[in-house]
């Protein structure tokens, strides 16, 4: 769901530049920043509402497209304990690729 741009900002200010899941730095480069999203924690599509400060959060792209499924989760407290356990599963898989092709 698309949000103006003055929330956009609103948001993205809010929390410090940083996704509220895993905590990357979105302003470490453009890249980063080009990617930002804002995450609703309640979907709009169900009953969430779309430009309400309190249901947004901003979010990596990593994070906020792996929250897409799991929209049944309507507080930021369950869907960042999901968030936590996949991103120790990623750290894991991250780590053994490194070792593995970057000796």
């Amino acid at each position: 769901m698309r949000i103006s741009a003055p929330v956009w900002n609103q948001v993205f200010e809010r929390d410090n530049g940083c996704c509220q899941y895993c905590g990357a730095d979105l302003l470490v480069s453009r890249a980063a920043f080009s990617s930002a999203q804002v995450d609703h924690v309640h979907a709009v599509a169900a009953g969430g509402e779309l430009e309400e400060l309190v249901n947004l959060k901003l979010a990596c792209a990593i994070c906020n497209g792996s929250l897409s499924r799991y929209n049944h989760l309507t507080t930021f407290e369950a869907r960042k304990a999901i968030m936590d356990e996949k991103n120790k599963v990623h750290e894991v898989n991250f780590q053994e690729w490194v070792e593995k092709l970057r000796p």
